[in-house]
């Protein structure tokens, strides 16, 4: 019988998934992947690529569950009627602190990934996760005066993005140390607190 290829893949990116989590990113094994799955390595090969590719796949699903964690954060807060640029900003921070908190191994793996392979393109699906960050930070900073200025907003979500991601990649990911889940978190909130000031002066 034909393998469903399609099946296939997507068991074999849970599968390497859960690995990553259990045992960080040397864990990453296509024969353990393969046993798994019941059929031979080689078949693994022909369906996902070589392991970078099939880690790159699991990064990718990683973008998409913090990406809709985001949504589902803005989401709410609009339901809520909040329309408070600082307040919705911290709770973008907090769902992103607490995604980190619940899959740091995997994060921790996808970070040291990316830094191995510096000169590496990355997949253009993998750019438009990262944009698609960046755009609901975005959505929210279009309440300031950078509202028609579409390049600026791009820009400022970018590098607010950029500093809430140094302060959790610094300070937390990998160490699994409590105490600085909340200095990362007292240092978000003077972060933000900091930044939504100056964006509100006149510009």
């Amino acid at each position: 019988m034909a393998l469903d290829k399609d099946a296939v893949k997507r068991r074999a990116i849970e599968i390497a998934g859960r690995l990553i989590d259990e045992g960080g990113a040397e864990a990453l094994q296509m024969r353990a992947i393969a046993r798994e799955l019941g059929v031979s390595v080689g078949s693994v090969y022909n369906i996902v690529g070589d392991i970078d590719a099939l880690h790159r796949l699991v990064n990718v699903d990683l973008l998409d569950e913090l990406g809709m964690a985001g949504s589902e954060t803005t989401e709410r807060l609009r339901r809520d009627g909040v329309r408070d640029v600082r307040t919705r900003l911290i709770a973008l921070a907090e769902t992103y602190l607490d995604f980190v908190e619940r899959n740091h191994v995997k994060w921790a793996a996808l970070l040291a990934f990316n830094r191995s392979r510096p000169s590496v393109a990355m997949p253009e699906s993998y750019m438009l996760r990262q944009e698609m960050l960046f755009d609901i930070i975005a959505d929210v900073l279009a309440d300031t005066p950078l509202r028609n200025d579409d390049t600026r907003r791009q820009t400022a979500a970018r590098a607010l993005w950029s500093a809430v991601h140094g302060i959790v990649t610094n300070n937390f990911v990998g160490r699994g140390d409590a105490s600085l889940a909340v200095e990362s978190r007292v240092q978000i909130d003077l972060l933000v607190t900091v930044f939504v000031r100056g964006l509100l002066v006149e510009i």
